[in-house]
C-alpha cells in the first residue's frame, strides 16, 4: 500500500509522439502505438500521447494574429507545451529519411520557445 501511494506522487514525464507520415496505415504511426503500449505496461511515471499532425496548416508565420494562431495550432501548442520530451517517427525511403524529420523541430521551434531543454528522439 505505502509503495503504491509513493509511485502516485512520482511526476509522471510526458512524451509527445509525432508521426512523420500521415498514412492511414503508416508503419510509423504503428511503432509510436507500439511503443504507447509498451510505455504504458512497463514504464510506470511515462506516458506517451499520440498528437496528430495531420489538422495542422502548413508552415506560415503570417497565421499569427494577437498572439494565437488557428484553433488546430492552438491545440498543438498546448500538447507540446504540456509534453516534458517528444518522440519522432518518421519513414525513411531508400535509405534515407523524408524531409518530415526536420519539419518536426522547424515547426516547433518557429512556433514555440519553450521546446528549448528539452530531449527528443527520432525512430525511422
Amino acid at each position: 500500500m505505502q509503495a503504491a501511494a509513493v509511485m502516485a506522487s512520482q511526476p509522471v514525464i510526458k512524451v509527445a509522439g509525432l508521426c512523420g507520415s500521415l498514412r492511414k496505415g503508416s508503419y510509423n504511426r504503428g511503432l509510436l502505438h507500439a511503443a504507447m503500449e509498451i510505455c504504458k505496461d512497463s514504464m510506470k511515471g511515462m506516458e506517451i500521447e499520440y498528437v496528430d499532425i495531420s489538422p495542422l496548416p502548413f508552415l506560415n508565420t503570417d497565421l499569427e494574429v494577437n498572439g494565437t494562431y488557428p484553433a488546430a495550432v492552438e491545440a498543438f501548442r498546448k500538447k507540446i507545451e504540456e509534453a516534458d520530451c517528444f518522440l519522432f517517427a518518421s519513414p525513411e525511403y531508400n535509405y534515407s529519411v523524408t524531409g518530415i524529420p526536420l519539419f518536426f523541430p522547424l515547426l516547433i521551434l518557429s512556433l514555440f520557445s519553450t521546446f528549448s531543454n528539452r530531449c527528443s528522439t527520432y525512430l525511422f
